[in-house]
């Protein structure tokens, strides 16, 4: 991941792990290809592998873990494989019930938006649950609501709704090591925003748009997955500042308190998933009635 590129993206990511993730990339970038490879092993740095999903009964566990991103960008957990398996097991008769465990701190906006419309599909097949197990921030959280039900072990913790995108200036740093950067393009706005000089106000506000264009499709997409009012979402959901189970349950941000394992255990029966597809419906009548 380059550090320049990737401090431009939109990301929707709790900002600590996101400033962790593009200082490693910057200190890496810096690194002889044999030098990080070593560097890595002494640290035990290795890339993450997604956890594969298991099946107990007839419910489908999928974990989401890591950071999140589109295929061919660095991340732990691709946008299109959720949706690929998710849509797979939706499809699948002996699947009675998806439960989707998240340990993510979010990723790239990017495929976010797609991955959870899979997700929001999939209810009208059977109950997909979210579980935060222990943290689930950002494009993750993203995600999660788009589930049936959405819920966080007691020592867990979820929110940090947001979208953000930033720009890196290399001027001052070049002029004091005493090197110039000519850029040459077609048009002027095919290096807007580049990192050999200030950040204009023009391509700001540019930037500021798309932050915001992002952010509004996140709350919008909240407030799709938990049935609210669009401007009710930041009041429960907040802007950006997580919080704990019981927090997030006294605001009405997730539906239960759990473990992972009393959750399967408790959506693994015919009965808790034919009543939660009820009042699923119940509420999806309610909706369209407003």
């Amino acid at each position: 991941m380059d550090q320049l590129m990737a401090s431009s993206a939109l990301w929707a990511m709790h900002p600590t792990f996101l400033a962790a993730a593009l200082k490693q990339s910057g200190v890496e970038a810096l690194l002889p290809d044999a030098l990080r490879a070593f560097a890595g092993s002494l640290s035990g740095q290795q890339a993450a592998k997604p956890a594969d999903p298991i099946r107990e009964g007839s419910t489908f566990i999928m974990p989401i873990t890591g950071m999140l991103a589109p295929r061919g960008l660095g991340g732990s957990t691709y946008y299109d494989t959720i949706a690929d398996r998710v849509r797979e097991a939706a499809a699948d008769p002996k699947i009675g019930a998806i439960i989707l465990p998240f340990r993510s701190p979010g990723g790239y906006v990017w495929g976010c938006s797609e991955a959870g419309d899979a997700i929001f599909e999939a209810r009208d097949a059977k109950p997909v649950i979210a579980i935060a197990d222990p943290y689930c921030f950002s494009a993750a959280y993203w995600l999660a609501t788009q589930g049936s039900a959405f819920f966080c072990t007691p020592s867990g913790e979820v929110g940090s709704v947001g979208v953000r995108s930033g720009h890196i200036d290399m001027s001052g740093f070049e002029d004091k090591i005493g090197m110039k950067t000519t850029l040459i393009a077609s048009s002027p706005d095919k290096i807007a925003g580049n990192s050999h000089a200030p950040l204009d106000d023009d391509h700001r506000a540019d930037v500021q748009a798309g932050v915001d264009e992002s952010n509004a499709t996140f709350a919008a997409a909240i407030a799709r997955g938990r049935g609210l009012k669009v401007g009710d979402v930041a009041a429960v959901h907040g802007t950006g500042k997580t919080f704990s189970a019981p927090r997030a349950l006294a605001n009405g941000a997730i539906d239960g308190i759990s473990t992972l394992r009393d959750l399967v255990a408790k959506y693994n029966t015919g009965r808790a998933r034919l009543s939660l597809m009820r009042r699923q419906a119940a509420a999806r009548e309610m909706a369209a009635a407003i």
